[in-house]
């Protein structure tokens, strides 16, 4: 599955992520660092490890789990 990925900082200096499908441009997932620093991070690898998770049963089932 492709991906369209935009990072951006927000007005206060937050970084910001949207993952978006590439074909459909379905956003996948969003992601912002209000918390703590070290917070964020384990937020954004959880989000990406779910969205990574979501595409393998996909890809194996064919069948979209809820979200």
């Amino acid at each position: 599955m492709a991906y369209d990925i935009k990072a951006w900082l927000d007005r206060e200096g937050s970084p910001r992520l949207e993952i978006l499908d590439a074909e459909s441009g379905t956003l996948r997932m969003a992601w912002d660092a209000r918390e703590h620093r070290s917070q964020a991070i384990k937020s954004l690898f959880h989000e990406l490890m779910l969205l990574s998770l979501r595409d393998q049963l996909v890809d194996s089932t064919g069948v979209s789990p809820p979200r």
